[in-house]
């Protein structure tokens, strides 16, 4: 095999990355403090596939562009792509499973999505979410819920200083009627608000013969952010039935949010708008320092799973796991993962003991990690080994099959221990 086929075997793709050891241990923690919290707001878990049909995500069901998606076919020809979104999955999955649920439906979920973006993005082309969908609740209350677990969640795992930023998708569609623009220059100056392009939101409005008042509009959504001020600005700003409702909508929301006391978490932020078409109303993100993306997600979609065949109004959010991670340790926020490892090193002639000690010890919840002692080691070296893996203890059965000696892998101090002390709890 010559130099540079070996290169491309060991290596990954542009856009993807190993994990593992410390970041492993981190990751793991991390995801269990989230669920953890998703658990108590009872929020039940769904896995779907990471293979899914090219429509599922298809242009009309407003996730990422065809050119953004990993695909390949399968032996009948079908198109088929690497999700690149979880929301769309659950929708397809609601829809088959749970057409006929009159109440409530609470699912959350973790998983790989997928997507192929340009390196010159600097982004990471998979990527781990985990996050929640109530489905069938149309309330500013499910809002709320998703907006006060996310906070929980944020807390959960050590973040002090965050924002979760509010906007509502309608008060721009309210807007862009007012003006009566066309669905292109509406499609440009969305994109001019995202990026923040005052010059080309005035350039647009003004091409498009737009009053003054209304560009005015236009533009305060680049930098109207903040408490309800903002909202009582935006209301004042706009004489569309639309744009009025999503106000009325984000008021009750921050009521809302006073009652779960989270309002010192929240702003809000009407020229946040996203390029995932099927939100419909309320939109959310994350935000910490340490990164310069959002660490979560979400927002209202109730037309989404109507184009799977159910009529359902839903709400959901999600986290951006990696993404997240890099923030807190930015922070230098610890991510606890020690724990009670020991090492039980066994010379040949022991090997049925020490099989036996490591069976009864797993069997009572204790992490062993059992090794034959090679000849060609020093115990200096097994000390090392569990310095850099975790370990924290040496059970060295080397003499007697009842008598051992332990050894301390932080200062290499030795004692001996007898079996019967070592099964009293001793470990």
């Amino acid at each position: 095999m010559g130099d540079n086929m070996m290169e491309r075997v060991i290596h990954t793709p542009e856009g993807v990355r190993d994990i593992y050891g410390e970041e492993c241990k981190q990751k793991r923690i991390v995801m269990e403090e989230l669920h953890q919290i998703l658990h108590l707001y009872h929020y039940e878990e769904i896995k779907t596939p990471t293979l899914e049909f090219f429509d599922i995500f298809s242009k009309e069901k407003g996730t990422a562009q065809s050119n953004e998606m990993f695909k390949l076919f399968d032996r009948e020809n079908n198109t088929l792509v690497l999700r690149p979104d979880m929301t769309p999955s659950i929708a397809r999955c609601v829809s088959k499973y749970f057409a006929n649920e009159k109440h409530h439906i609470r699912l959350c979920y973790e998983g790989q999505a997928f997507q192929n973006l340009s390196r010159l993005q600097g982004k990471l082309n998979e990527f781990t979410q985990l996050g929640a969908e109530l489905i069938g609740d149309d309330t500013s209350a499910a809002d709320g819920e998703m907006i006060s677990m996310m906070v929980d969640c944020l807390i959960a795992v050590g973040l002090k200083e965050f924002q979760v930023s509010i906007g509502h998708v309608e008060y721009f569609t309210g807007l862009v009627e007012e003006a009566g623009l066309l669905p292109e220059v509406a499609d440009s100056l969305r994109d001019a608000i995202q990026n923040k392009n005052t010059y080309a939101i005035e350039t647009l409005c003004k091409k498009a013969g737009i009053k003054d008042s209304l560009t005015e509009a236009f533009m305060n959504l680049t930098k109207n952010i903040g408490g309800l001020e903002v909202l009582e600005q935006a209301k004042q700003a706009v004489h569309n039935e639309r744009s009025l409702k999503a106000i009325d909508r984000l008021e009750k929301l921050y009521h809302i949010m006073t009652y779960y006391e989270y309002e010192s978490h929240i702003s809000f932020d009407l020229g946040m708008l996203s390029n995932y078409k099927y939100y419909s109303g309320v939109i959310f993100r994350g935000y910490t320092y340490g990164t310069g993306s959002p660490i979560a997600a979400g927002g209202r979609y109730n037309g989404l799973l109507k184009q799977f065949g159910v009529d359902m109004p839903s709400v959901g959010f999600a986290f951006f796991v990696d993404v997240l991670l890099n923030a807190m340790l930015h922070q230098r926020i610890v991510i606890d993962t020690a724990e009670d490892a020991t090492m039980i090193l066994f010379e040949t002639p022991h090997q049925k003991t020490a099989i036996q000690l490591a069976k009864f010890f797993r069997s009572h919840n204790q992490t062993i990690q059992l090794t034959r002692k090679s000849s060609r080691s020093t115990i200096g070296e097994y000390r090392e080994h569990c310095k850099m893996h975790g370990l924290n203890q040496i059970i060295y059965v080397k003499d007697s099959d009842d008598c051992f000696e332990r050894i301390l892998v932080e200062n290499g101090a030795s004692s001996t221990v007898t079996k019967d002390v070592l099964k009293g709890g001793a470990l």
